[in-house]
């Protein structure tokens, strides 16, 4: 197995996704959401990069709208980024389409993979497992409007780090090495590694402060959404 980790969707080489199992994270907060949305039994996630097609698609399914831009909630969506919101009662049996302002525009990025998964510090063992007989895995940080954050690459190292302990040995590229050195200086207290950063500041000072919490913790849910041929997530 070889694994490449691209620091955002516009590092993606030409031919780099060809054959290749694709990992999209947006840890904060897109696939995070995701993953939680069809843990509490979400019957379908549809990632789209602009609002208008993700109304239309919306109108066109019946299913609900979630989603952001400037990490405030899109008017007339049902539901906004934060994942907390995405509870059973609330989500259970219906199917959702988003729009953010970095996740879904990564997800379109890797159109051309023969697999599209998400992942998360959430799901980041049940991911690896899902990809584990892989001849070639890319994954692809979101980032932040177009530049590198710190915590997609920390929940890269999250998953290379799942998938050396359930036995592989993955050849790495640069990039995979960083995102595995990255975790391994800040897995004891991932929190105080982010609180420098930039847009973990703004979340916090948005008051998504227990998003933040709950979008760190690893390995709680033991899902790992994958595109199907009709490009819903399930």
């Amino acid at each position: 197995m070889k694994v490449s980790v691209m620091a955002t969707p516009l590092n993606i080489l030409p031919g780099a996704l060809d054959g290749a199992a694709a990992i999209v994270i947006d840890a904060l907060r897109m696939t995070s959401v995701a993953v939680t949305a069809l843990s509490n039994g979400c019957a379908g996630v549809l990632a789209c990069a602009e609002v208008d097609s993700a109304r239309q698609a919306a109108s066109e399914t019946g299913a609900l709208l979630g989603g952001e831009r400037n990490a405030v909630l899109i008017p007339g969506f049902d539901f906004s980024n934060s994942p907390l919101e995405y509870t059973r009662e609330r989500i259970a049996g219906r199917r959702l389409v988003m729009s953010t302002s970095n996740g879904t525009k990564a997800i379109a990025a890797v159109s051309g993979a023969k697999r599209a998964l998400l992942g998360a510090f959430l799901n980041a063992s049940a991911v690896a497992r899902a990809v584990a007989d892989e001849e070639s895995v890319v994954i692809v940080c979101a980032g932040t409007l177009g530049a590198f954050t710190l915590e997609d690459a920390l929940a890269a190292g999250a998953i290379l780090e799942a998938l050396r302990a359930q036995g592989a040995s993955p050849a790495l590229d640069d990039m995979a090495v960083a995102a595995q050195m990255l975790y391994d200086s800040a897995k004891a207290d991932l929190y105080a590694a982010l609180m420098p950063t930039k847009h973990f500041t703004r979340l916090r000072t948005l008051g998504f402060e227990e998003d933040l919490r709950y979008c760190l913790t690893l390995d709680a849910l033991s899902n790992a959404p994958e595109r199907g041929e009709d490009g819903w997530f399930r």
